[in-house]
């Protein structure tokens, strides 16, 4: 197992690089908890015998409660972007409401200049790397934003649409007709 010291660096370095709120959260637990692994670790090194006892058991429970952290952490983890590409890809096919559309393309559009932005982090030079590094983080947060509006974009307009077209379809007085075209027109 890697030293405490070393984990709590990795995690630090990773909370710098988090976007969503989740992982930023949930990393954010994983050191809190890190560093009281630390500090007891350190605390048992310095105790009197008869204390000893009593720490081991504080450490041992903040040691699982650390693998506890590290797992939801490694939840939060994003996908690969070429996944997230077809992912998004997969979703603007099925996508019949247009402010939806909207956020999906602008979401796949962010996905494939992340993906272009990490292949290019890849092969550059030391010098690069650092504005490289700070384009990523620029484009990955507004990644996270555009997809939760793509996500909050209502999908129950599109069955909405579908349902008056379903009517429509089955309308036989013109009344009826120009009512369900007049709600077409507005939904």
């Amino acid at each position: 197992p890697k030293h405490i010291s070393v984990k709590i660096a990795n995690i630090k370095k990773a909370l710098k690089n988090a976007v969503t709120p989740a992982r930023r959260a949930a990393l954010k637990k994983q050191l809190r908890v890190a560093k009281k692994v630390a500090a007891l670790k350190k605390a048992l090194k310095n105790a009197a015998p008869e204390e000893k006892a009593a720490i081991k058991r504080k450490l041992a429970k903040a040691k699982k409660a650390l693998k506890k952290a590290a797992a939801k952490a490694r939840s939060t983890k994003p996908k690969p972007i070429g996944k997230r590409i077809a992912v998004l890809k997969a979703k603007l096919a099925r996508a019949k409401n247009p402010v939806r559309r909207a956020a999906l393309k602008k979401a796949l559009k962010l996905a494939k200049k992340v993906a272009a932005l990490k292949k290019a982090l890849r092969k550059a030079g030391p010098e690069e790397r650092q504005a490289i590094k700070a384009k990523l983080l620029k484009v990955r947060k507004a990644l996270v934003k555009v997809a939760s509006k793509a996500k909050k974009a209502p999908k129950h307009i599109s069955v909405k649409i579908a349902n008056i077209k379903k009517a429509l379809k089955n309308a036989v007085t013109p009344a009826r007709r120009a009512a369900l075209k007049k709600q077409l027109k507005a939904a």
